[in-house]
């Protein structure tokens, strides 16, 4: 009967859908060696911070964290182009279904104050604030009893202090309480990951002068980190942190490993074209020595590839063969300071 309907609609509109049973995170296909070495494949040289962020998982994994906040909260700190949100990403691939499937915040779009209302929705009064809008993919984050989610929060020292304070409830307890006052969001199965360059100006203005590396021989990269966070951070916001991680720079025999791996992502992309690019030894090196600079990291690296090596290959590719997908063998080697590509034949 029609009011037998609605008397049942009115009863339920304000009930709250069952949270994501608290437990320990289901187990992801690897063994923690097996996922250290995966990360360890794509994340070159920053063993000691693949090694806490697999500690972190494996205790989710094992039940040992506490059921009502997040598994795991890890801070991730370092300069650009480290892997900070590369690390992410293939964690994302190892436990859910590729390094894209993870609810990714950048806070450098949320700068101003009143962004604070995209985590939980407007305030009562103000337009939208029944629809109950957020940032979050509900879906994302809560997961599943299978899959576990996964939440990072990019460069999060750019957003502003009244959205850090947003997160504080969320951090502690793992629930989001929308400003509509009837929905939820649990974070209580998610991994949370948050990225950070603070401290990263200090360590390379000390590194580029000598009287000052002298000076502070007796301080760690730890101490001069852990000075920039408390100095922007609320205490009560670090308090909620299960792990800082410091992220080391990239050396030079780090950036040749990045480079061929670089190298080898290029050739499978166009192996799918019909190209098979060969790269020389001398033409790595020669990438590594004009893309090395410890302040850009691999980002720097990338470009020197876009520039040094896919350029002169996609214009071989091209003055070769200007359209089709007949095979194409290309041989990249080192010149006088240069990449030359040169064509050759595939049967050879």
């Amino acid at each position: 009967m029609p009011f037998i309907t609605d008397r049942y609609h009115d009863q339920n509109r304000n009930r709250q859908p069952a949270a994501p049973a608290a437990g320990p995170v289901p187990s992801a296909p690897d063994t923690p060696d097996a996922l250290a070495r995966r990360l360890r494949s794509r994340v070159l040289g920053q063993d000691p911070a693949i090694d806490a962020v697999v500690r972190a998982i494996t205790l989710a994994r094992a039940g040992a964290t506490e059921p009502d906040r997040p598994p795991a909260t890890v801070l991730l700190l370092g300069p650009t182009g480290v892997g900070k949100t590369e690390l992410v990403r293939q964690v994302a691939a190892a436990l859910r279904s590729g390094p894209d499937d993870l609810c990714r915040v950048d806070m450098n779009s949320l700068a101003q104050e009143h962004y604070a209302a995209s985590f939980n929705g407007a305030p009562p009064g103000y337009a939208g604030s029944k629809e109950a809008f957020t940032v979050f993919d509900r879906s994302t984050v809560e997961g599943d009893p299978y899959t576990p989610g996964i939440v990072l929060f990019d460069e999060v020292e750019k957003a502003h202090p009244t959205v850090l304070r947003a997160l504080l409830g969320v951090l502690d307890n793992g629930m989001l309480r929308l400003a509509n006052g009837q929905e939820k969001i649990s974070f209580r199965n998610s991994f949370v990951f948050l990225t950070s360059n603070l401290g990263s100006k200090e360590l390379a203005r000390r590194r580029g002068s000598r009287w000052r590396a002298l000076l502070d021989r007796g301080h760690t990269r730890r101490t001069v980190v852990d000075k920039a966070l408390q100095s922007f951070f609320d205490p009560e916001f670090l308090n909620r942190i299960d792990e800082t991680v410091i992220f080391d720079e990239l050396d030079r025999t780090t950036i040749e490993q990045v480079a061929r791996l670089e190298t080898d992502l290029l050739r499978t992309r166009l192996r799918r074209r019909g190209v098979d690019l060969q790269v020389a030894e001398s033409a790595v090196r020669l990438l590594a020595d004009q893309g090395f600079d410890p302040v850009y990291g691999a980002r720097g690296l990338r470009r020197t590839l876009r520039t040094r090596l896919a350029a002169p290959v996609a214009a071989e590719i091209m003055r070769v063969r200007p359209a089709g997908t007949a095979p194409l063998r290309i041989t990249a080697t080192a010149e006088t300071g240069t990449v030359r590509a040169t064509a050759t034949d595939p049967e050879s």
